[in-house]
C-alpha cells in the first residue's frame, strides 16, 4: 500500500514538473515570436525649447494638493 502511494506521488510530481517545464518553454518561444514579428513602435519625443519651470511648479502644486 505504501509502495503504491509512493509510485502515485512520484508519477504525479513528474507529470506536474514536465507540464511546468513545457509551459516555460512555450512562454519563451511565444515571447520570442511576438518580439520578432510585432515590435513596439519607436516613439520620438520632441524636446521642449522653453524652461521647465512651469512643469516643476505644476508638480509641486500637485504634490501640495495631494498632501493637504
Amino acid at each position: 500500500m505504501i509502495a503504491q502511494g509512493l509510485v502515485l506521488t512520484v508519477v504525479g510530481m513528474t507529470v506536474v514538473f514536465l507540464f511546468l517545464t513545457l509551459l516555460v518553454i512555450l512562454m519563451n518561444v511565444l515571447s520570442t515570436v511576438v518580439i520578432r514579428y510585432f515590435p513596439e513602435p519607436v516613439v520620438k519625443v520632441a524636446e521642449s525649447s522653453g524652461s521647465k519651470d512651469a512643469e516643476i511648479a505644476a508638480v509641486i502644486a500637485a504634490v501640495k494638493a495631494y498632501i493637504s
